[in-house]
This record gives structure tokens, C-alpha cells and sequence, in this order.
């Protein structure tokens, strides 16, 4: 279990690998990375550059942002193998400035209620990526951005309008098997159709399941290898 599953069972990560600290309650000059893998923060609050009162880490591998109130993702290279960025409800977040950092390590990136987030040129070179999630962010004018990312393989903008309305980018994409999205008026395909389309477009199960009793979660496979990504 790490940070390549869809839903991380923390509980079987080494507790000394793993931090859940929250700034309303805990003082940010106590905070260490120095043993930490997994890092959850809670309402971090500064009004400098974005991740400066955060200690820099080479062994940092997830990194989970609640309510943080940054504009920009400047110093997050800081975290030179960051292999997973969520950021939720950091509803201040305006752009990618900062993040192309992470260009040759980050393969998950989950963006959650950021209404006025909309990625810029940087967000591009993010060739690394697996897992985009883009939900509740700002207006995207088109999906013409997914040719960046020949490695991607789930897609999902639930909650986010893709002004053109032309879901083709998703279809053509050589590698996408999995999206989600809410159904707009405007867009020229149906969740339903696009999800049909990329099931004729598997050659074999693409995700590696794991079962806890009557819990399961899963890892995708490299759809270009069909081995699972290490």
C-alpha cells in the first residue's frame, strides 16, 4: 500500500512516515519532514511565497493541502521527489506558477474546489503525470492540454466546464481509460458514451486490485507496458 493507490489505506504505512497536522492547533516551527513520506496539512495560512514555512524534504512523496490559502504552487520544489499533490478546498488558488518543479517526478495530481484555479503554460510540463484531477476548478477553454501528458490514464473534471465543449481530446488521447465529468449541454458527448468508448479501448483489466474484507483499492497498470508503474 502507498501512494500509487486510488484510496491509500494510511493505516498500513509506518506511522513515522506519516504526518496529519493542522496549523490551527500546532505551531508551523515544529513542523519536520526529516523521516516523512506522507504529509496531510490542515489550514496552513501564509501570506508569503506559498510553501516557504514548509521544511524542504527529498523523501516527501505525498503531499495533501486542506484549506490552505496559497495563490500560486511557487516553492514546491522543495519537495524534489513529490510523486502526489492533492490540494483541497484552497479556494485562493489562481494558477500553476511554481509547479513545473515537479515536472520529472509528479504522476498524481488532485485539484478540489479551486473555482478560481486555471492552469497556465507550466501546468504543461507535467509530462510524468498518471492521475489528473481537475473538480470544482476554474473554466478550461478546451482539452487540447491532454496531448501533454502521453502517460496519462484517469482524467476527471466533475464540476468544471470545458467551455468549447468538445470532449474529443479524451477519445484520442492514446492512453486515458478512465474520465469523469459532470454532463453539460454544450459538450458534444454524454458521460456514458466516452465511458464506452474507453472500455473498447482496453486490451486487458488496466487497474491492480487489493482487498481489505469488504474494502477494495487499486493501482492502474502502465497502459503503454501493460505492467504495473513503479
Amino acid at each position: 500500500m502507498d501512494w500509487r493507490f486510488n484510496t491509500i489505506w494510511f493505516e498500513q504505512i509506518n506511522p513515522e512516515a506519516i504526518t496529519n497536522w493542522d496549523f490551527k492547533v500546532k505551531r508551523e516551527d515544529n513542523l519536520n519532514f526529516e523521516n516523512i513520506q506522507y504529509a496531510i496539512l490542515w489550514y496552513f495560512k501564509y501570506k508569503g511565497i506559498s510553501f516557504d514555512l514548509l521544511p524542504e524534504s527529498k523523501r516527501l512523496l505525498y503531499l495533501e493541502m486542506n484549506w490552505a490559502n496559497f495563490k500560486d504552487l511557487n516553492g514546491i520544489e522543495k519537495f524534489k521527489n513529490l510523486k502526489r499533490l492533492e490540494l483541497h478546498y484552497c479556494t485562493k488558488l489562481e494558477n500553476d506558477f511554481g509547479i513545473s518543479s515537479l515536472k520529472n517526478t509528479l504522476e498524481f495530481l488532485h485539484i478540489n474546489q479551486s473555482k478560481k484555479f486555471q492552469p497556465m503554460f507550466e501546468f504543461n510540463e507535467l509530462k510524468n503525470l498518471k492521475v489528473l484531477r481537475l473538480n470544482s476548478c476554474g473554466t478550461l477553454e478546451n482539452l487540447d492540454f491532454l496531448n501533454h501528458f502521453p502517460n496519462l490514464i484517469d482524467f476527471r473534471f466533475i464540476d468544471t466546464t470545458i467551455l468549447n465543449g468538445d470532449l474529443n481530446p479524451i477519445l484520442e488521447h492514446p492512453s486515458i481509460r478512465s474520465v469523469g465529468f459532470s454532463n453539460k449541454r454544450h459538450y458534444n458527448y454524454k458521460d456514458t458514451y466516452i465511458t464506452k468508448e474507453l472500455n473498447l479501448k482496453r486490451p486487458e483489466e488496466f487497474k491492480e486490485y487489493v482487498h481489505k474484507g469488504e474494502y477494495s483499492t487499486f493501482k492502474y497498470k502502465n497502459t503503454a507496458a501493460n505492467n504495473v508503474y513503479n
